[in-house]
């Protein structure tokens, strides 16, 4: 392997290839590692992907990383109220995570840049801000590598945040999540369900659909949890919704990961390393989503980096965090303060949990005006989460958003 190289991209995940891609198309000598054998695995997320996200970023995905389309998202509230939200935002797609990230770093390599798997970086040689040489682990041997600009793409837990004493997240700042993929006993509807229930506790529940009779079923919860898999087992026997589905006798895979939710801080940069992907807090804080969006920084953070090592002018890396801002700011910002909204109304304690889960499901799904929630006093929400309310506001609307009683199924 060569020692000297224009962008080091650490971490070939979404992030991590879309810099790879961007650095390499841009023309710079670009090596990205990944410290996993085989990339793409271990599954670490629900596996969906938001359509509009796709139509907004000109990203077309290979069919044969496609496994389900939903043409709208369920949201079970309290296990009382149904709503089905056709609205074009919360059309989706399901796909297959070990042949997408593979697909992303196979373009990466195709584009020009290296592409090395079981490749993890160990230590850093530093000159204040700025990383001079890099320590790899690559198949068991030893090497240094010499980036002139750095992308770290490498997750939640950053290696390289560890390393430059960069801020980690804590605790309150990350959704721990766990699913099995599962066979269903009958055929399930052509949507993603979410499930906002005082038994979560702050989180949500869902089914992603990986086909008619395959899917994600999972709980991502705030904060730390212990006993994540028997937790969301007991969930999936007692969840009189979940159960008419499914029961643990066809698991065909059990997944966890962490996504974090600290909203949006732009582009990080620190001396020549850009921060890109999760390690960089950029996903749909309030849903979690990231592939796309992660996809889409890394690519910037890579042309980005290209330019700056090509030049020889690190001064540009700056330029990450106002073309980040024009091209995903908006929709990530968004995603924050609805994020914020939501933990705020759950620690009201002036209201009880029905009706935070309603009032948390309604923001989320976008029948409620944020700034409505923000203002309203306790009676004023009780009446707003009701049938009758939720119905009179959805139908003065003209949305196509349903609303009904489970039992009116």
């Amino acid at each position: 392997m060569d020692e000297e190289w224009d962008v080091l991209v650490v971490g070939a995940g979404p992030a991590g290839s879309g810099a790879g891609i961007g650095a390499a198309e841009a023309g710079a000598k670009t090596l990205v590692i990944d410290r996993k054998k085989e990339i793409g695995t271990p599954v670490q997320c629900g596996e969906v992907i938001g359509k509009s996200l796709l139509e907004m970023c000109g990203i077309t995905l290979p069919s044969s990383a496609i496994c389900g389309r939903q043409a709208y998202t369920r949201f079970l509230l309290d296990r009382r109220l149904m709503i089905n939200n056709h609205e074009d935002y919360w059309a989706s797609v399901t796909v297959e995570r070990k042949i997408l990230d593979k697909h992303l770093a196979q373009k990466a390599a195709m584009c020009g840049a290296v592409v090395q798997a079981d490749t993890r970086l160990v230590s850093l040689e530093m000159d204040g801000d700025m990383i001079r040489e890099a320590e790899l682990v690559h198949r068991g041997e030893r090497i240094w590598v010499k980036p002139k600009v750095v992308v770290a793409a490498d997750g939640v837990h950053s290696t390289i945040s560890k390393l430059t004493g960069r801020r980690v997240y804590p605790e309150g700042e990350v959704a721990n999540g766990v699913e099995f993929e599962l066979v269903s006993k009958t055929n399930l509807p052509p949507c993603m369900q979410i499930f906002l229930e005082p038994e979560i506790g702050l989180g949500y529940g869902w089914i992603i659909p990986k086909g008619k009779r395959r899917a994600n079923v999972g709980l991502g919860i705030v904060g730390e949890v212990k006993g994540r898999s028997t937790l969301l087992r007991d969930w999936i026997e007692t969840n009189p919704l979940v159960s008419r589905y499914f029961d643990m006798d066809g698991v065909l895979e059990v997944k966890s990961g962490e996504a974090p939710i600290p909203g949006y801080s732009g582009g990080p940069w620190k001396g020549n390393i850009l921060f890109a992907g999760d390690s960089a807090g950029q996903t749909l804080a309030f849903v979690g989503e990231g592939i796309i969006p992660s996809f889409a920084c890394g690519r910037i953070a890579g042309s980005v980096a290209s330019l700056a090592s090509k030049s020889g002018d690190l001064s540009l890396l700056r330029k990450y965090d106002g073309i980040l801002a024009e091209s995903m700011g908006e929709e990530l910002r968004l995603g924050a303060g609805i994020k914020d909204l939501i933990v705020r109304t759950w620690m009201r304690p002036d209201i009880s949990f029905s009706t935070k889960v309603v009032a948390c499901g309604l923001l989320m799904c976008d029948c409620l005006d944020p700034d409505d929630l923000f203002r309203m006093t306790r009676d004023e929400l009780m009446e707003t989460t009701t049938l009758s309310s939720i119905r009179e506001r959805l139908a003065a609307s003209s949305r196509n958003i349903k609303v009904s009683p489970v039992h009116g199924r």
